[in-house]
């Protein structure tokens, strides 16, 4: 039987909106805490900034709100259930000294990698969780690429960053592969599924990195050679000014329940994203029996395989993604077997063999080995 240990997650902000690298972490923390394991997950308070200074002290003033009353953080979370055997705390700026004695200590983000660098032996061995090549929005990117080069034991959530990892130099023995599992609960094909007529569903991002500009764009293309195209786009923030007024949209704030709705609507699901560390869109929308266009854009690659169970394209290529959904929305029978595959793809996707090999990883770095 495996020992109880203590385990530190340390997430750089309190995210109130939907976040696939915020839901692994808080996956992960439910699923060891069921085990028995003491798990606290750190989040450091949310600064505005001074050249917004009422928003500012408001975030400020809500954050420790909520982190002082009954239920705290945990409660706040409106998007993902937590364990009530997870500690949920925050701390006005994270520093090592104000970290938890654990045996092991897990960084979330590149800063908070950099942080654990200085972390004592009492606050537990240290463990860099990379999801993601993260360098988007930051000023200098080889700061990225030399906390990804210490020799903090890493663990990665796709070959893909496997392989980036091994492009930085970083020795196979500091890296476990440990695939990301999928919420089959609330991902899975409707209980009727009738004919889902020309339909597509997209995650819209604002930021540069999810390619929404030229995912919009190869709709644009698709509406004028089908008048009827319905678009069912979803994302965390409020309606993006990108979008077309015939593009629906819904602000996904609880997270799994509305984009299970749009992917379930949609007979094909789009992903433009330019870099993806593993694609959660892409796996939900197959799990829900969507036929899959995609961008080969690193993580989805993992799992997509063109022609078998999804079609790809080149990142940027605006032409290519019109093609693919005229494609499949005029060739019912490709898109019935992409579904298929799809559904089988995503039917081996586990958080249960997911926890199991990420405590594997924790025990291995808590030992020293």
């Amino acid at each position: 039987m495996t020992a109880t240990m203590r385990i530190t997650f340390v997430l750089p902000v309190f995210s109130r909106l939907p976040s696939g690298g915020f839901r692994v972490v808080y996956e992960y923390a439910n699923r060891l805490a069921r085990r028995g394991h003491r798990v606290t997950v750190v989040h450091e308070q949310w600064y505005e900034g001074w050249h917004r200074p009422v928003k500012h002290l408001y975030e400020i003033a809500r954050d420790r709100w909520h982190d002082r009353r009954p239920g705290g953080l945990a409660e706040w979370l409106r998007w993902m259930p937590i364990d009530d055997a997870v500690r949920m705390t925050m701390v006005a700026k994270l520093d090592p000294a104000r970290l938890p004695e654990a045996d092991v200590v897990v960084a979330t983000y590149w800063t908070t990698a950099r942080l654990l660098r200085r972390s004592s032996p009492a606050q537990g061995r240290p463990v860099h969780l990379v999801q993601g090549y993260e360098i988007w929005g930051v000023d200098d990117p080889t700061e990225v690429d030399d906390v990804l080069r210490s020799d903090l034991p890493k663990v990665v959530v796709s070959d893909h960053l496997a392989g980036v990892l091994h492009g930085l130099g970083v020795p196979s023995d500091r890296i476990s592969i440990v695939h990301n599992g999928l919420d089959h609960s609330a991902y899975r094909p409707p209980a009727q599924d009738g004919p889902r007529g020309t339909s597509v569903s997209i995650l819209v991002g604002t930021g540069p990195q999810k390619g929404s500009a030229v995912a919009v764009a190869a709709l644009e293309r698709v509406r004028d050679r089908h008048p009827d195209l319905v678009v069912n786009a979803f994302g965390p923030e409020k309606r993006p000014a990108l979008l077309p007024d015939w593009v629906r949209y819904s602000r996904a704030r609880n997270g799994r329940e509305q984009a299970s709705r749009a992917y379930r609507a949609s007979a094909v699901h789009l992903c433009g994203s330019v870099q993806e560390g593993w694609g959660f869109p892409v796996a939900e929308a197959m799990a829900c029996g969507t036929a899959v266009v995609s961008t080969r854009n690193g993580g989805v690659e993992d799992f997509c395989v063109d022609g078998r169970n999804s079609l790809l394209v080149d990142v940027g290529d605006a032409d290519g993604m019109a093609e693919a959904l005229l494609r499949l929305l005029h060739d019912p029978d490709l898109r019935g077997r992409l579904v298929e595959e799809g559904l089988h793809t995503a039917s081996s996707m586990s958080w249960d063999d997911a926890a199991e090999s990420f405590l594997r990883a924790l025990e291995s770095a808590a030992a020293g080995s």
